[in-house]
């Protein structure tokens, strides 16, 4: 019995020591929490128009999560839900590959990062708003996203192979 209480001890203080607080958690990665995204059309020249929620500790913060959250939906989540046209599967499908490229993704989504360049308000900038609680928004945007812009810059990055390798 002694070594069973004294084994959950150990296993306890190792776990504590290697845990990680919220802010290391929130400042180790460019995607804060959950997000929805679904489509709501596509656009001749390569784009998308997809609706985001995202969250935030106020409403600003939550739309520039939102942005970032929608264009990391389209790299490595797809999007699979509202309209049809959007493209389902996301542009990078290589396991592990948003760890292998960790240096380069932190950069891009970084707070006025490389990400803003595939990203724009779209319709009327209308944005709904829910308050969760004092500390917690949730907010819903359209936004266009650059599709195949950011397709050739993770080509040209090395991260995803140019559309007719591998065939």
């Amino acid at each position: 019995m002694k070594k069973l209480f004294l084994f959950a001890v150990v296993c306890l203080i190792a776990f504590t020591a290697t845990a990680q607080t919220k802010k290391q958690r929130q400042a180790a990665g460019y995607v804060i929490g959950n997000y929805e995204v679904e489509c709501m059309g596509v656009g001749v020249d390569g784009t998308q128009l997809v609706k985001v929620w995202s969250f935030g500790t106020s409403p600003d913060n939550a739309m520039v999560q939102a942005r970032k959250n929608a264009v990391h939906a389209v790299i490595f989540r797809g999007v699979r839900t509202g309209l049809p046209g959007c493209m389902m599967s996301p542009l990078v499908t290589k396991p592990g590959a948003e760890v292998q490229h960790a240096e380069y993704f932190n950069n891009f989504f970084s707070n006025g990062g490389a990400y803003l360049r595939f990203v724009n308000q779209a319709g009327d900038g209308s944005i709904d708003r829910i308050k969760i609680s004092n500390k917690s928004y949730k907010v819903g945007m359209v936004v266009s996203v650059l599709h195949a812009q950011l397709r050739s810059e993770l080509e040209a990055a090395g991260i995803i192979p140019k559309l007719g390798q591998g065939f």
